[in-house]
């Protein structure tokens, strides 16, 4: 590296050179560029002392470039059994125009590296940033499993045209009755994902009591629901987004209902065998969600294994849609026109050759984040 040029840890006195940094790299209505959402994403967990942090890129006083990495914690099958691991997830890569073709961006992805026992990304460029990742030696999946299900037909059918009805799974019935959220324990949820993923040998973030704290209980971006099955098949995490007008000024009485994680208690659900009880319960959730003014519900996964217990709660994968020659559901419902690309994951992490068992949701990355504030930094969707 040129010797004018430095690399270091993010500190909390950089933050106001980060935010124009941001602003001025990504745009002005970026929402990282609002500190509470920025500190929480990447305060991430099971790192209290703030030893993985990420990196900023500095010639002379003058901030050019960012490494962002949310720290956590990685549950690694191995010989000798299941391993919990420190790593992270690489976010926002940026570095000023002017001092690109000098190897910097590869100092400072390296420099990441070096802090992390577990990589891994999603939703990357792949124009830009997923060449070097494969350069690197990660694993990588071009586009995760996208499952959709229709809620509403006749409203799907207005708001984003005929397609809808057809991504509609004839196999979508009513459930016996829908089933609310609740109030949760984050080390309920932990020791039913103990029980099952961990259990099962499931590659993935290690979700503990400090994950769910962090990522979904104390999110200052959005209001997470958790149903928790009462039968005990398991709990789901979702959010309800809502819709904007075709102008963008008003929002609609419409929702999408977006699932997070799906976490079924038996470990054999995770290695592949059939799982009704689950099944039927996700059919409430989405019941609920049908009452609320949900119009679709959709979720992202690595791995395909749950691809037969949506299909029973009425789920169609977006993949199959496509090969079929039927446009699925945009990917951002307030997006505008451009339906939005896949979601691709990385992962480079001992043992892990491919992504059949391995556990990766949208949420894990910057994927589930705010994209858009209103003028008091308020969020809207």
């Amino acid at each position: 590296m040129p010797g004018h040029f430095c690399l270091r840890p993010y500190a909390e006195s950089d933050w106001v050179a980060l935010r124009a940094f941001i602003l001025c790299q990504w745009g002005t209505a970026h929402p990282m560029a609002t500190r509470r959402l920025f500190d929480w994403q990447f305060q991430g967990f099971g790192h209290p002392g703030g030893g993985i942090r990420s990196i900023l890129l500095f010639r002379g006083e003058d901030l050019v470039g960012f490494r962002g990495i949310i720290p956590g914690l990685y549950q690694v099958p191995s010989p000798r059994g299941m391993q919990v691991l420190h790593g992270g997830s690489l976010a926002m890569w940026m570095l000023r125009g002017d001092c690109r073709g000098k190897g910097l961006g590869q100092a400072m992805h390296r420099a990441a590296e070096n802090l992390l026992q577990v990589v891994t990304g999603a939703g990357s460029n792949p124009e830009t940033s997923v060449p070097i990742y494969l350069q690197n030696g990660f694993r990588f999946l071009e586009s995760m499993n996208r499952y959709l299900a229709v809620l509403d037909p006749e409203a799907c059918i207005a708001r984003f045209g005929k397609q809808s009805a057809e991504a509609h799974s004839p196999a979508r019935r009513k459930a016996r009755e829908p089933l609310a959220p609740t109030g949760v324990d984050a080390a309920v949820l932990a020791e039913i994902w103990k029980r099952s993923a961990f259990e099962a040998g499931f590659f993935s973030l290690y979700r503990n009591e400090g994950f769910w704290r962090w990522r979904i209980l104390e999110s200052p971006g959005f209001r997470y629901e958790t149903f928790v099955d009462p039968e005990g098949s398991g709990f789901v995490v979702a959010r309800l987004e809502p819709l904007l007008s075709r102008e963008g000024d008003a929002f609609l009485p419409s929702r999408v209902l977006r699932l997070i994680d799906l976490v079924p208690a038996r470990p054999s659900t995770w290695l592949g065998a059939e799982d009704a009880p689950f099944a039927r319960f996700l059919g409430r959730c989405l019941d609920w969600a049908g009452e609320r003014g949900c119009i679709a519900a959709d979720f992202h996964c690595a791995s395909g294994i749950f691809g037969p217990i949506l299909a029973r709660a009425g789920f169609t994968r977006e993949q199959d849609l496509l090969k079929g020659g039927i446009p699925p559901l945009p990917r951002f419902f307030n997006g505008g026109p451009n339906p939005g690309r896949p979601i691709n994951a990385l992962v480079k992490a001992p043992g892990v050759d491919s992504f059949e068992w391995v556990y990766m949701v949208k949420s894990d990355n910057d994927m589930d984040r705010p994209r858009r504030l209103d003028e008091n930094g308020q969020v809207l969707y």
